[in-house]
């Protein structure tokens, strides 16, 4: 009989949503925009919502700790799922809906993470933050390297193996990190 890894499955199954996510169809054919009409542009065509980078911290800060999307985050932080794709995954939805404009996006990258990492230590989750590409030396595949990635904003923001807290990162909301109260979150048991 074989034996089933659970935690490989596990791991397939976030890889894939994340692959999902970042393979939708959904998106616009080079050259779309200069056939759009220009009275109805896509969202991420009109100035964006935030451009002050503590109002978008601001934002995501709200959205983190949403009874809603808290604990669906920290189990995906337990997985262990990297935090890096976590802060990917939002970055790019915010570009998408005209939220923020790619500068921001880069900006943004390490203090959602640095957020999300203090978030799961007051959960006391124990958190990746960055996909070990494990095998590397011996891996000639190209193909495989290619799966892994998940982009060109891969690689515009490289290797991220430490996160630290940086000067400009609002202190106001460094306090609030650390005395938001936490949504609980329902036990299986009490769901009944």
């Amino acid at each position: 009989m074989a034996e089933v890894d659970f935690n490989q499955a596990e791991e397939q199954d976030t890889d894939s949503m994340v692959r999902n996510k970042a393979m939708r169809f959904e998106r616009p054919i080079p050259g779309q925009s200069l056939t759009n009409d220009p009275d109805t542009p896509l969202p991420y065509e009109q100035p964006p919502t935030y451009t002050n980078r503590n109002d978008a911290l601001e934002y995501f800060f709200a959205l983190f700790v949403d009874e809603e999307n808290y604990p669906k985050i920290m189990d995906l932080i337990s997985t262990p799922f990297p935090i890096m794709d976590i802060v990917k995954i939002y970055l790019i939805e915010a570009f998408e809906e005209g939220i923020i404009n790619p500068d921001m996006v880069m900006l943004l990258a390490e203090p959602l993470a640095y957020m999300l990492m203090s978030l799961a230590e007051r959960a006391d989750i124990d958190f990746v933050i960055e996909r070990t590409e494990e095998g590397d030396e011996d891996d000639d595949d190209e193909e495989g390297t290619e799966e892994r990635s998940l982009g060109v904003l891969d690689n515009a923001l490289g290797r991220m193996d430490t996160v630290q807290r940086d000067e400009e990162f609002p202190e106001d909301l460094d306090q609030r990190i650390q005395q938001q109260e936490m949504p609980q979150t329902q036990s299986l048991l009490g769901a009944r």
